[in-house]
């Protein structure tokens, strides 16, 4: 059975009360949790993923982002590598359709990545992943909040633990250029560099 848990993180709009209408008409399939002011990406994973452990018996867990970026037809094919074994299956798209603010970091981020872990996915920052139980169980006792970078911890953590990793590649929707994300080009990109040197200098 499929569960839905959706994070309204500092909303301006009507998608507060839209969400909280859904959850309040499909308690046993929905659940919604809301920030009153925007706390980042990361912090929103982290309180999804919190719940579902405590709350729900799931094998997998996916994320994807809600910007319409994403398209749930993907799902199956990133569940099936976390029934076949793999613990993190990162969705990957395709670097030449990517906008150059995403592309850049991206590229970067792993070069440098595969340096240390040559076998590590390639994109590092796609939003579409799924999980297996026991690297929610670690990434919820270890991985703390904030915000793009901790999609980057979360895969440091699978690799340095050695967890198995898969890619699946998935087709994606920028709407007009995805000019509608958060992702900051300088800044999001520094700190997940940051996370990165922390890592090396601590030897992984």
């Amino acid at each position: 059975m499929s569960y839905l848990i959706v994070i309204d993180d500092g909303s301006t709009d009507q998608t507060g009360k839209i969400l909280q209408r859904l959850s309040s008409q499909h308690r046993e399939k929905i659940h919604c949790i809301t920030f009153a002011k925007n706390r980042g990406k990361g912090f929103g994973l982290i309180e999804g993923m919190r719940y579902a452990k405590e709350h729900s018996p799931f094998d997998g867990l996916i994320t994807l982002d809600g910007d319409g970026q994403h398209n749930p037809e993907d799902i199956p094919r990133l569940i099936q590598k976390i029934q076949e074994g793999a613990d993190l299956a990162i969705g990957t798209r395709t670097f030449s359709e990517m906008p150059f603010r995403s592309r850049f970091a991206n590229t970067l981020i792993s070069f440098l990545l595969r340096l240390m872990y040559p076998k590590a996915p390639f994109d590092t920052q796609s939003g579409m992943r799924s999980f297996s139980r026991r690297l929610i169980e670690e990434i919820v006792r270890i991985v703390p909040g904030g915000r793009y970078e901790m999609e980057f911890r979360c895969l440091l953590l699978a690799l340095s633990h050695r967890l198995k990793t898969a890619e699946v590649p998935i087709s994606t929707i920028y709407i007009e250029k995805n000019r509608s994300s958060w992702f900051s080009p300088l800044r999001d990109s520094f700190r997940i560099l940051w996370v990165f040197i922390l890592h090396v200098i601590r030897g992984g």
